[in-house]
């Protein structure tokens, strides 16, 4: 604790001393600035302003496809719906026999939703 207290005292003590002993710029420098700021104030002034452009309006759909990550993007979005639309509407065999299996039963009309609580769809048809 006081090997941090003696660090800044230290630190404190050297910033003292820059600052008390500032040095400032010699005349010629102090000419040259200001005599390269009147040249770059009279490029400025002679040279004609430029009118503001406003960015063309994009469509709504150039936006959006900008806005998820542009073409690749949407390439990958594009195949990705294809692919779910065509295990949607034909899924493969192995497919319809996955849910299934995480539930222990063959028969899709017995499933067990929770561990211990047994849920029979064909006695509530039934009843």
């Amino acid at each position: 604790m006081t090997d941090e207290r003696r660090n800044e005292q230290e630190l404190e003590a050297l910033f003292a001393a820059a600052r008390r002993d500032a040095p400032t710029p010699s005349a010629d420098l102090m000419a040259r600035v200001l005599a390269d700021a009147e040249a770059a104030q009279a490029q400025a002034q002679a040279a004609p302003a430029a009118r503001p452009t406003r960015p063309a309006a994009r469509p709504r759909w150039r936006q959006v496809v900008d806005l998820l990550g542009g073409w690749p993007a949407m390439a990958g979005l594009a195949t990705a719906g294809v692919a779910g639309l065509w295990l949607g509407v034909a899924p493969p065999a192995a497919l319809l026999d996955l849910p299934l299996a995480g539930f222990g039963t063959a028969d899709p009309a017995l499933v067990g939703m929770l561990p211990g609580v047994e849920l029979d769809l064909l006695a509530l048809e039934e009843g």
